[in-house]
């Protein structure tokens, strides 16, 4: 009787699946047992295969059943082998990157909203690639199940933006620019839907040491994840910024000439807390240097053995404040900034820089043409007035409230599982537990 006759035979007796494959030194005779799951029932030499003809079904179902139940409880270990490992250890680096006020692409405010997918997505596009900065990260790891682990997620991590990196006109034209330290704590929830894999469940090998297994049989896996955390910043920014003496609002006015990064938070460059803050804040407070973050993304797993492996992940981070570049609402009075905070935050609140426009109006109702306007009647109409502007007067738009700020990762890591040492395990009898001694 040859192995697929064999084969046949155990089919009947069984009434189970029987394949086999050819290998150069082996044929190996595979069953599809009770729990669905391929598991290997023996190694046959071919210089043995006379013996079997003389073997009736009786002794095929002495050798069969020790076989299965090993089949079983290989399914029921490979199943719930996380709990021999439950502990995991990350480390890893990569690039950071944000979505604020400043930077972006060159698409302006109404391209963006014109985007199909919407305005919820529409960010998206703002990225600006040429700001990438580093972030470097630690986890551990607890494997609740095998596809659902908790992570006590660390970042430390740098992110910047500068808006004289865009081609879009009013942004390259209000030119503030920041940077800033984050550090981040999370508790994330990933699941898997395809766990890693090394090879085939047993590894088998050839007389010769090498795996029977071909390496394509190892497979990626795949998982997403969710959480919550909690981060620190402090931007900073370099005086950038240039003031038109034409202006009429600059009349008087001179701007610092620091060269070093300067600290924003403290200088409240929109007026934060002083009188009439568009923003709210209580008299004398600005933004907390503390935000809430909610990471979201997935990541892709190679395992190089049962306890090692590689980890490419991306992961964005939604947050509660608009301020992370320091700007989020409209320009205030210059004047007021510097009376209170000095001439370093008038400078860095940006009012009046930047590039002028000259302004054409008519004093109709005969009350005065405005301060540092001149007539213009070579214009015609109603008492006509000219006057330089810039982009960037008190109460125009400086940045957009509606829309809180956010960043994001992508790192690659290395990880390593540790040994767990278990209380108990269970047999398999569902109903019997062993008892084993801890060591803590």
């Amino acid at each position: 009787m040859d192995t697929k006759s064999f084969a046949s035979y155990l089919n009947i007796v069984t009434n189970q699946k029987i394949t086999t494959i050819q290998c150069s030194d082996y044929q190996i005779i595979i069953m599809k047992p009770f729990i669905n799951k391929i598991v290997k029932v023996g190694l046959m030499a071919n210089v043995s295969q006379k013996k079997i003809l003389n073997k009736n079904s009786l002794l095929a179902l002495i050798i069969l059943f020790p076989i299965v139940v090993l089949s079983q409880l290989t399914g029921y270990y490979d199943k719930y082998d996380y709990r021999r490992k439950r502990h995991e250890i990350n480390v890893g680096f990569g690039a950071s990157s944000c979505l604020t006020d400043l930077g972006g692409s060159d698409m302006d405010i109404i391209e963006l909203d014109q985007k199909k997918t919407g305005q919820h997505f529409r960010s998206f596009y703002d990225i600006d690639l040429a700001t990438t900065r580093y972030v470097v990260n630690a986890a551990y790891l607890y494997h609740l199940t095998r596809k659902l682990n908790f992570r006590a997620n660390f970042a430390y991590a740098n992110v910047s933006a500068n808006d004289n990196q865009s081609q879009e006109y009013y942004r390259k034209n209000r030119n503030l620019n920041f940077s800033s330290t984050i550090i981040e704590f999370s508790g994330i929830i990933e699941f898997y839907l395809v766990k890693p894999s090394t090879g085939t469940k047993y590894n088998l090998k050839s007389k010769y040491g090498k795996k029977i297994a071909p390496g394509f049989l190892s497979r990626l896996g795949f998982y997403f994840f969710g959480g919550v955390g909690g981060f620190y910043f402090n931007p900073v920014a370099i005086n950038n910024l240039i003031y038109n003496p034409n202006v009429y609002g600059n009349t008087g006015f001179s701007p610092s000439n620091e060269t070093e990064k300067i600290k924003l938070r403290e200088l409240h460059t929109e007026g934060q807390g002083m009188v009439n803050d568009p923003a709210g804040f209580a008299p004398g407070k600005t933004y907390s240097n503390f935000a809430i973050c909610i990471p979201m993304g997935f990541g892709i797993e190679k395992a190089f053995s049962n306890s090692m492996g590689i980890k490419i992940e991306a992961g964005f981070r939604f947050t509660n404040t608009d301020y992370l570049d320091d700007v989020s609402g409209n320009y205030y009075n210059r004047d007021a900034i510097e009376n209170q905070y000095g001439n370093i935050a008038a400078t860095m609140s940006g009012t009046y820089s930047g590039a002028l426009w000259e302004y054409v109006g008519y004093d109709v109702d005969g009350t005065g043409i405005p301060d540092g306007a001149s007539e213009a009647p070579e214009l015609g109409g109603t008492n006509p007035y000219k006057i330089n502007l810039s982009y960037t007067e008190q109460g125009f738009q400086r940045g957009n409230p509606q829309n809180d700020d956010s960043y994001g990762f992508i790192t690659v890591g290395l990880y390593k599982k540790l040994k767990s040492k278990t209380r108990a395990f269970k047999t398999i009898s569902m109903h019997q537990k062993r008892r084993i001694k801890a060591s803590f």
